[in-house]
């Protein structure tokens, strides 16, 4: 990850696969309100047209008041936990856990996101999740990142969270940068992003010159491999 030496990874060990990417996002909707009765005014009533004013101008508001309810209801709330699951289809990871947090012992398990780092469900959000290229065995993190040089751009990004709410994005940029390089984690005005980021030290010379020689810029023994997708 950018401020210390070590493979940055994607998510660790699955707990209840949420569903496979695509797949529809439960959308509530609840509609409250009463249904007004329009009365209606005999010929000789005293002030019959005010009162049929009056009743226009009530039904009128009854549906402006349901209107609104619905539209708020609509409206997804933030999950309480923070936990995301994750789909990119070209490096087979279907459902792979994402934790909250920064640590070593963390990053074992699979990938994470970092705290500092907004959320998908949070506007002009650029979610940093750090994944292990080699990993340890038997867990999320082994070989989770190893073919992240291989996503090319257009390739899906899928994350769903705890909410079951999904998440789409699409690769825009490849590149890399330096251990101390923290400005990629930081949110871009006007976009929603997601940034993968796995660490350069096990990868292959013949690899990292594959991905193109203008990521030697940062140094295959040092950098960071930067996977940047926007949202669709």
């Amino acid at each position: 990850m950018i401020g210390f030496r070590r493979p940055v990874e994607l998510l660790g060990q699955s707990t209840g696969n949420p569903g496979a990417p695509g797949s529809p996002v439960t959308e509530r909707t609840a509609k409250s309100g009463r249904q007004e009765d329009k009365p209606e005014a005999g010929p000789d009533e005293e002030g019959s047209g005010e009162s049929q004013e009056e009743a226009d101008k009530e039904e009128n508001s009854a549906d402006e008041d349901q209107g609104e309810a619905e539209e708020k209801q609509e409206e997804p709330e933030p999950p309480r936990d923070p936990t995301m699951w994750m789909y990119i289809p070209r490096l087979g990871i279907r459902g792979h856990t994402v934790r909250e947090g920064d640590s070593e012992q963390l990053m074992a398990l699979g990938a994470m996101k970092l705290p500092s780092t907004a959320h998908p469900w949070q506007g002009g959000a650029n979610p940093y999740i750090t994944g292990h290229r080699i990993g340890y065995p038997g867990r999320e993190s082994y070989y989770q990142f190893y073919n992240l040089p291989a996503m090319r751009t257009g390739n899906p990004v899928y994350l769903r969270d705890a909410n079951w709410s999904l998440y789409e994005y699409r690769v825009t940029e490849k590149f890399a940068v330096g251990p101390s390089e923290s400005w990629v984690t930081e949110p871009v005005t006007g976009k929603d992003l997601v940034t993968l980021q796995t660490c350069t030290d096990s990868v292959a010379r013949s690899t990292w010159w594959d991905i193109t020689p203008k990521l030697m810029a940062a140094g295959p023994d040092t950098g960071r491999l930067i996977i940047r997708a926007e949202r669709v």
